[in-house]
């Protein structure tokens, strides 16, 4: 979950103000969107270096669930009632986490980080389509239906070279990243439906547990995708994964909803796909093509008339 473009926090009760963002502000949404856009390049490498997809993400979230746990303990943080911690379990760990982790692991380990990140950018755009029909506040204007055509017609530019080149491999790939896209987005317009507040640590280790546990079933129960090589190479992308995009990643992010509230908060969306593309083209030398670069700009184009629209 960590490294995708969150569309909004269930519950959250963060100032919705309009003065303009300090520099910190700033600086922390570019480093929040640098450390999940990297997130996607780390998971390839751990992917390429001999990882299967649902076992590498069973490592990751087990890991994060154990140290998000210890934070709790040591914060000393009063624990949710049944009916939170139930909701963060199935819908937030199983749907939220796990289900959009199934995907996009098994997705990338066709696809690069970077195009991967410009894929899953298209979450908040798939958000505001099912708030509009699940969430009675939420209104869709001229500007954000606009933004939602632009936006789609993006991700249309992202998928022609494959659909020319009949490359059916490739298009699965990236069916299964989009389709983590939606079910990212699904779920968190439901969590924002049944959940009243902020669910916290031990909300979060709920989910990363709950996550784990899904993952981990499903890496058993599939055949292929057991395989977790203790190599350096795979243990250092947990260890990057579990620490920077899991556990520091939502201490920005939340630290971010309190001080400027969740639409301003959610422009991290903007700088999670340059982060990706940056980074894989430094990191695994992978390239980006003119269709990538035109996909990318449609879809920031599209997610700005939607801000736009709620602004």
């Amino acid at each position: 979950m960590a490294e995708k473009a969150v569309a909004a926090a269930p519950g959250s009760s963060a100032p919705t103000g309009r003065a303009p963002l300090g520099a910190s502000e700033v600086g922390m949404i570019v480093l929040l969107g640098l450390i999940w856009g990297s997130a996607f390049v780390v998971i390839r490498l751990g992917l390429i270096s001999g990882a299967s997809p649902l076992a590498f993400g069973f490592g990751r979230f087990a890991g994060a669930a154990i140290v998000m746990g210890a934070l709790a303990l040591l914060a000393r943080e009063r624990a949710p009632d049944r009916r939170t911690l139930l909701l963060s379990a199935l819908v937030g760990g199983a749907f939220f986490i796990g289900g959009y982790a199934a995907l996009l692991y098994l997705g990338e380990a066709v696809l690069s980080g970077g195009f991967s990140s410009v894929l899953v950018g298209t979450l908040p755009l798939w958000s505001s389509l099912f708030g509009f029909g699940i969430l009675p506040t939420e209104r869709l204007g001229r500007s954000g239906t606009l933004g939602l055509g632009v936006g789609f017609v993006g991700l249309t530019v992202l998928f022609l070279p494959d659909l020319l080149a009949g490359a059916s491999g490739s298009l699965r790939a990236e069916l299964l990243v989009i389709g983590a896209a939606v079910v990212g987005a699904g779920s968190s317009v439901l969590l924002r439906r049944w959940l009243s507040g902020p669910t916290g640590q031990w909300g979060l280790t709920t989910e990363f547990a709950a996550a784990a546990v899904m993952l981990g079933l499903l890496a058993v129960a599939v055949p292929g995708q057991a395989a977790l090589p203790f190599t350096p190479v795979v243990l250092l992308s947990l260890a990057y994964l579990v620490v920077l995009p899991s556990i520091v990643g939502y201490t920005i992010y939340f630290r971010l909803l309190h001080r400027v509230g969740p639409a301003r908060a959610n422009l991290v969306a903007y700088v999670n796909p340059l982060g990706g593309l940056g980074i894989g083209a430094l990191l695994l030398a992978e390239s980006v093509s003119g269709f990538e670069v035109a996909g990318f700009l449609l879809i920031v184009s599209g997610l700005f008339l939607v801000q736009r629209d709620r602004s």
